[in-house]
């Protein structure tokens, strides 16, 4: 019998879908793109799922009618009701119930459409863990950095949810010595708050502000936003600064993960996200210092996965918890 899903990836500046046919097998029909930037808030993106599910299925032949569940995946702390999105920081999400929304919206149109909410790194890994770089894996850690830090948990070919559903929230362990900076989620000293996209873009504002480092050094324009690629293409040209940038947050994040390693000991480890496929100087860092930092015992029979889906892991991922895990 056929179905009809439909994904949703929603992250700090882009909301990506996809809408995906079940038969024996998962075949994406159509795949979107919306930016989110300007109209983030959560009547704007349960407006934008309206539109998506009354118009995505437009030019395949699929009626909302058709869609018979909706997977949501966000990046943020949801309750275990799957209803409310405790925390989102990248999108200043606070205690909403974006479930009772999207259901208002959706009411006329698809009134008996199944909504799944889910944390994106626990889509991403499910997608990759299903069709992606780790259908072989018994066990899977799954870290992300973006714009924000997340991990995705995959133990006996089940998707750990953890007590309260948050499992998963490496971004905000503490980490000693780190800055005591203020975290999206309201507390200080978390690793997201030091190491993810946007606090690394706010450190290079800062240098850039107190005089540390200048624009031209990092040839960045006058009006041009920081980002990690500067701090990227700065390594690669030797610029010392950059080099002892990425040296530290290498630091961070390798101590990070390896510890995690220690605890949970998955047969295979998945690195991805924006900031680290983008920049590979930084990831090469990262490694050495997983696998200096992380027990021997725990690394013999790692091994060190890359993302394959890409953009389509969050989509496929949420699409799939839908459907009840076997």
């Amino acid at each position: 019998m056929t179905q009809y899903l439909l994904g949703f990836d929603i992250g700090g500046t882009n909301a990506r879908c996809a809408l995906i046919q079940c038969t024996d097998q998962f075949k994406i029909l159509v795949s979107q793109k919306h930016a989110i930037r300007t109209a983030q808030s959560p009547h704007d993106l349960a407006l934008l799922i309206r539109h998506v599910v009354t118009t995505i299925g437009n030019d395949a032949g699929v009626t909302p009618a058709q869609i018979s569940g909706i997977g949501i995946a966000i990046a943020g702390q949801i309750d275990i009701d799957e209803h409310t999105i405790i925390n989102a920081p990248n999108l200043d999400w606070h205690h909403v119930n974006f479930y009772e929304l999207i259901r208002r919206e959706l009411n006329d149109v698809a009134p008996d459409i199944d909504i799944r909410i889910a944390n994106d790194l626990n889509a991403i890994a499910w997608g990759e863990y299903n069709f992606g770089a780790a259908r072989q894996a018994s066990s899977l850690l799954a870290v992300y950095v973006g714009t924000g830090i997340g991990a995705g948990l995959i133990l006996d070919g089940r998707l750990v949810l953890g007590a309260d559903n948050v499992c998963g929230e490496i971004g905000h362990c503490k980490f000693p010595g780190a800055p005591d900076a203020l975290c999206g989620c309201g507390q200080r000293g978390c690793v997201e708050a030091y190491a993810g996209g946007k606090a690394i873009e706010y450190r290079i504002l800062h240098d850039i502000q107190t005089g540390v480092v200048s624009r031209e050094a990092l040839e960045l324009g006058p009006e041009e936003h920081p980002t990690a690629r500067a701090i990227e293409k700065g390594y690669r040209n030797g610029l010392p600064y950059a080099v002892d940038f990425w040296k530290d947050t290498a630091v961070v994040l390798g101590a990070l993960i390896a510890n995690a390693i220690a605890i949970l000991n998955p047969h295979a480890l998945l690195l991805g996200g924006g900031v680290l496929q983008g920049c590979p100087e930084l990831l090469k860092h990262v490694v050495e210092n997983i696998m200096e930092m992380a027990p021997r015992t725990a690394t013999t029979n790692l091994q060190l996965i890359k993302p394959t889906l890409h953009d389509d892991a969050g989509t496929l991922g949420a699409a799939l918890l839908c459907l009840k895990q076997s």
